[in-house]
């Protein structure tokens, strides 16, 4: 019962995740647009735009990455195990997974080092428009903990002989 909850909450949380990404993005290509279009035809460019949206890409890779897992859209090379037996593949699914789970914890912790160090010593980007990069990075780490999460639900789900549960995985 809890195990569900937990499997539902963090479902919904790497949806919201996603949606936010994928609207961050919208804007961002929105205002690069408007940047060109200004620069080119008013020769007056969006002040700081160049480093806002390498902030805001940082932080859409980031919210991005547990759907993205969640799905079994990640880059997955399946020569290997194409031809296993399902013990032999639900072994490989085991180890790949706790490696991904490893990384991913690793990434998040240095990005939550990363982000509290920004915050402490009150990072703003450098150029022509400043801002605080603390709450961008602080975004980032939450996406990395929520994509650390998403391998840690399904590799418990593999350890419990449950379905993987990937969203649009093919089903063998």
């Amino acid at each position: 019962m809890i195990f569900r909850r937990m499997d539902a909450l963090l479902r919904a949380l790497s949806h919201v995740g996603f949606v936010a990404a994928s609207a961050l993005l919208l804007i961002v290509g929105l205002l690069g647009a408007i940047d060109v279009i200004t620069t080119n035809l008013f020769f007056y460019p969006i002040r700081g735009m160049l480093e806002l949206s390498g902030a805001l890409l940082a932080v859409i890779v980031f919210l991005g990455l547990a759907e993205a897992q969640a799905r079994g859209a990640n880059i997955v090379i399946d020569i290997a195990t194409q031809n296993m037996k399902p013990a032999l593949k639900r072994l490989s699914a085991i180890v790949s997974l706790s490696i991904g789970l490893a990384f991913m914890a690793l990434v998040a912790w240095h990005t939550t080092k990363l982000a509290m160090n920004s915050w402490a010593i009150k990072e703003t980007a450098l150029g022509a428009f400043t801002f605080p990069l603390a709450p961008f990075k602080s975004v980032a780490s939450f996406g990395a903990w929520l994509a650390t999460a998403e391998f840690g639900r399904q590799l418990v789900r593999q350890l419990m002989g449950l379905e993987a549960n990937v969203v649009g995985a093919p089903r063998d």
